[in-house]
């Protein structure tokens, strides 16, 4: 018996098929022939011949991968073979010199991944709730969306960005880039394409903004991203929300909003509040070997900023004790030069007393 690693591509599907998963609907089974093409990366763990875990990574702006999709034979379970197969893709996207940031996203209850990941020393960045809502009648005053208006520019788009996620004094650093897919932000996840797909709204004084997209998982939603905490005290907020969600509705299908929500946000929620909230996902990742130097991530640039703090407190330290030293050195001659002089009176006293003995 001989335990083994390759990578699955489309040919591989019959020993996915064949594995024994003992789920009662397994998306993967759909969509197979994407996740082993595309941007996705899918590995298998055998014994011999015989498929008995998998698991893989998805990979975004060509540096960002986020590893997921473990499955295991049930047949083979309880020997240690799911840390095996993730450690194996954690270190196989290490080895990719592309990739910048590593990283899985878990649900909160899931603590056997959890586990694996603190043993990979891969920590926890964030947790956010994916709460979905089909209606917000509760939370629309009716007359709102007169406090919003519409942004298509990809400038406009592009510099509140800037302004929130990609600065390092902003409070929030982690960017929803899918529904389950958040990423720490960098410049690279905003393309010019991806932004002007965006339907984006300022409020009346441009002291706001709100972005939103339609997208897939399983169903459609209406994602929705606001950079800041004060949603509930916004005017007419989730007036645009409702607006562009019937929008969506009316010419796509679809069925929900998503908005991705700190555990502290999701708090600030009246209790007639009309969202689903599950089990909430814990972020964990972070930046590896080919980390450029220049890189932009507010998420690095914090980390810079305290190395940065750190090292100008050394250098003031540094500066402080060379002062305190030229000063020691300084009364230090200035003592010698006192007992120097304190001396040549004494031996000139001596000389006196010499004289005066001499004399009598």
């Amino acid at each position: 018996m001989s335990l083994s690693f390759r990578q699955l591509y489309q040919e591989d599907f019959e020993l996915y098929k064949a594995m024994e998963t003992q789920l009662e609907e397994d998306y993967m089974l759909r969509v197979f022939d994407r996740l082993t093409s595309d941007g996705n990366a899918l590995f298998g763990l055998f014994q011999d011949d015989m498929l008995i875990a998998v698991a893989g990574y998805t990979l975004f702006a060509g540096e960002f991968a986020m590893m997921g999709r473990l499955r295991s034979d049930s047949r083979y379970r309880k020997n240690g073979y799911g840390t095996l197969i993730t450690e194996y893709i954690y270190n196989e996207a290490k080895r990719t010199s592309d990739i910048k940031w590593i990283g899985a996203n878990t649900e909160k209850h899931n603590t056997a991944a959890q586990k694996v990941l603190q043993k990979l020393e891969v920590p926890h960045v964030t947790t956010l709730y994916a709460a979905q809502s089909e209606d917000f009648s509760t939370l629309t005053s009716g007359d709102g969306t007169s406090n919003w208006h519409r942004v298509e520019s990809v400038e406009v788009k592009r510099k509140w960005i800037e302004e929130t996620y990609l600065n390092p004094d902003f409070d929030k650093a982690v960017f929803p880039l899918e529904a389950y897919y958040p990423f720490p932000a960098s410049p690279s996840l905003f393309t010019d394409d991806r932004l002007n797909d965006w339907i984006c709204y300022e409020n009346s004084d441009s002291t706001r903004v709100v972005f939103m997209w339609e997208e897939e998982k399983g169903k459609k939603y209406l994602h929705v991203v606001y950079p800041w905490s004060d949603f509930m005290t916004q005017p007419g907020f989730f007036d645009v929300v409702s607006k562009e969600f019937e929008e969506s509705k009316r010419t796509n299908e679809v069925s929900s909003v998503w908005m991705d929500l700190t555990e502290d946000e999701a708090a600030l929620l009246p209790e007639t509040h009309p969202f689903d909230l599950p089990s909430p996902w814990m972020l964990h990742g972070h930046f590896v070997n080919n980390q450029s130097e220049d890189d932009n991530s507010p998420i690095e640039n914090h980390a810079k900023t305290d190395e940065q703090s750190s090292d100008a407190a050394l250098d003031e330290s540094f500066n402080k004790a060379s002062d305190l030293l030229a000063d020691l050195e300084a009364e230090i001659n200035e003592l010698e030069q006192s007992v120097s002089g304190k001396q040549a009176e004494l031996e000139q006293l001596q000389d006196r007393l010499d004289q005066m003995d001499s004399d009598i």
